[in-house]
């Protein structure tokens, strides 16, 4: 490089110390390891319990080695991150619904892959949708979509399962007189 050649008037940038830090966990993911270690370790409790009541000394024997095979949150940690995962997985349900309609599925559909009546499902939904709605009138960056509730709306989907099925036609030729 010539000497003429200007260098911007810049500091050597310096590590990052910002990037080296570990991102904090979202509450979902904490949640969900608690669950995880919590599970785990009731479900090794009751592999021990089972190897008492059997005698078995080679279960026993293991467990002995590796005694953190039983340690884990409590079952009050337990139900807090239960709760957690469920209000959240049910909060976005509607975000999966309206996928679902935006693909076309009809309510019978969705309600059948729930477990509960098409309407209930479509009922789910546009309280999610106004809820919605709701935040976003006080967190505008949210975001709302009217369109959302368009696909509440009955679709080519919803028609074809209200139709009755076809019944069977006669064939040309066998007419009864």
């Amino acid at each position: 490089m010539s000497a003429d050649h200007h260098q911007p008037d810049t500091p050597d940038p310096q590590p990052n110390t910002d990037q080296q830090q570990e991102l904090p966990t979202h509450p979902f993911t904490a949640a969900l390891e608690t669950w995880d270690a919590w599970s785990m370790a009731n479900t090794m409790r009751s592999a021990l319990q089972q190897a008492r009541a059997h005698g078995d000394q080679e279960a026993l024997a293991r467990f002995e080695r590796y005694p953190e095979w039983t340690k884990g949150p409590g079952p009050l940690e337990a139900l807090a991150a239960n709760r957690e995962l469920v209000d959240d997985l049910t909060g976005w349900r509607w975000q999966a619904i309206r996928d679902a309609r935006q693909q076309g599925h009809g309510w019978g559909e969705i309600g059948r892959t729930l477990w509960q009546s098409g309407e209930q499902a479509r009922v789910f939904y546009l309280d999610k949708v106004d809820a919605q709605r709701r935040l976003a009138e006080q967190i505008p960056q949210l975001g709302y979509d009217p369109g959302w509730l368009e696909l509440a709306e009955p679709n080519d989907a919803d028609r074809a399962a209200d139709r009755p099925p076809p019944t069977p036609g006669r064939e040309g030729g066998h007419e009864r007189c």
